[in-house]
């Protein structure tokens, strides 16, 4: 499929880009593909594509800044001490990210590019959507239900990783940009629920996008801290749902993992990080793919480990996740606790004597559909603080590396009431940086200065979570 979309995006890109922009009787630039080419079914078709394809390339980016932020990536130059050298990387990894005043003063040109990024796929979405109303309108629900989880998708990663304060402006289709003053989070997300219902009232012929649209929703729902409304959007998806977008991890001409130029994944990052390497937890299991400057190993996922490999966006094991946490929400520690068991042990344990010595004996886990090998059911620890850490715990193994993470230690701060110092990585940084011997305090990136055309635009609202 990405192949598919990859070539219809070389032939939509340039001119989707200019519709907004240059108006009706503007001079195209040489090389520029006239807009009115797509004003056809197919056109309005490769419009949709493209907006389908920017929410997939952006997933890989997000899920690696987002990790860099919070305590699942280190920056590549880990180990070389405070004169590593400053890396693109470096100012995210140890959460020193003023807002810029210019371009020039932007410390992490990745985040930028997501910046950008997200908002043209909202951009693109509107455009998509207007030429298949005018080009394509007998077009089934889901091509339209599609492009709305797209922007739906977009507009929470913005809420997750962005500070308050984001604009969402608007293309109207065939015009020009209106322009919005910042919204705070709350407002993001809240505008990303109503995508996420129009996408699932859409797409009545594609079970999967409405499973999709319920889990987005439902990810949003707890973000604003509606636990039994989140609960109850997610409750009709399959434990087995899947949504994934395919990405590549390895470069087909250098042979280079793309975590090279990313991160490495971290092990007790700062004191607050899990040990998402040491506790040799399934979920997580890496390989080294190379050394840094200072010989000190860099790993990659797995799951990541092969040259394209796919990313899960959302799934039946978020939505059980989801209705865990409204259990513990409500009260119900019972039932919070099966749920989160029911993930792991879905499957058989038999009990049969070692073969080395008869008088011992091993077990073997058999799995089921959705249970994962040494996953041992847990334990109640007795107290609402240790059942929260539980909770986000497995969170972060069951998600790792899928861009929810930086959403869910914001939620800790802001719904749990979790200082930024004990939830973040603290403490004596070691990534590499002239100057940087220290993690800063930034939970959020700041809106790049780029948005500073914007004419309503006035900087970030807060920086808190």
């Amino acid at each position: 499929m990405q192949n598919g979309v990859e070539r219809m995006r070389r032939g939509v890109l340039l001119g989707a880009v200019v519709v907004g922009q240059l108006g009706c009787n503007a001079q195209l630039p040489s090389g520029v593909i006239d807009p009115a080419t797509f004003n056809t079914p197919a056109g309005a078709l490769g419009l949709q594509h493209h907006a389908v394809y920017l929410f997939i390339q952006e997933a890989q980016s997000f899920a690696a800044t987002s990790g860099l932020l919070t305590d699942e990536l280190e920056n590549v130059s880990i180990g070389g001490g405070p004169a590593a050298g400053i890396s693109q990387g470096v100012y995210v990894d140890a959460r020193l990210l003023p807002q810029a005043t210019s371009q020039q003063t932007e410390r992490c040109a990745f985040c930028v590019t997501d910046y950008s990024n997200l908002q043209a796929i909202r951009a693109q979405s509107a455009e998509a959507l207007g030429a298949i109303g005018a080009y394509l309108p007998g077009a089934s629900g889901s091509i339209r239900g599609h492009v709305y989880v797209a922007e739906g998708y977009a507009e929470v990663m913005l809420a997750d990783l962005f500070c308050s304060g984001v604009p969402l402006s608007t293309l109207n289709y065939g015009k020009d940009f209106t322009y919005h003053a910042g919204s705070t989070t709350s407002q993001v997300y809240q505008h990303a629920a109503a995508l996420f219902d129009t996408a699932y009232a859409l797409a009545t012929d594609s079970v999967e996008l409405q499973n999709l649209a319920r889990v987005g929703k439902g990810r949003v729902l707890l973000a604003l801290g509606e636990y039994a409304a989140a609960a109850q959007e997610v409750a009709p998806v399959p434990d087995g749902f899947q949504y994934q977008v395919v990405e590549r991890w390895v470069d087909s001409s250098s042979g280079q993992a793309f975590m090279y130029n990313v991160g490495t994944v971290s092990d007790r990052e700062g004191f607050n990080g899990l040990p998402f390497i040491s506790s040799g937890d399934p979920r997580t299991v890496v390989q080294q793919y190379a050394t840094n400057l200072y010989n000190a190993p860099l790993y990659t996922p797995v799951k990541y480990a092969a040259p394209i490999a796919p990313i899960v966006v959302a799934s039946g094991v978020e939505a059980r996740l989801i209705a865990a946490e409204a259990s513990l929400q409500a009260g119900n520690t019972t039932a919070w606790l099966a749920t989160l068991n029911a993930l792991r042990t879905d499957g058989t344990y038999t009990t049969h004597p070692d073969s080395a010595n008869p008088s011992q004996t091993d077990t073997t886990y058999n799995a089921g559909t959705g249970g994962v090998a040494g996953l041992r059911p847990l334990a109640d620890p007795g107290t609402a603080d240790q059942r929260v850490d539980l909770l986000f715990n497995e969170r972060a193994y069951w998600l790792f590396l899928t861009g929810h993470r930086q959403g869910d230690l914001r939620r800790l701060i802001r719904q749990y009431n979790r200082s930024q110092g004990a939830v973040y990585p603290i403490g004596p940084y070691f990534g590499g940086g002239s100057g940087i011997n220290v993690y800063g305090s930034d939970v959020t990136v700041a809106v790049p200065a780029q948005e500073r055309a914007n004419p309503l635009f006035t900087g970030c609202l807060d920086r808190n979570a």
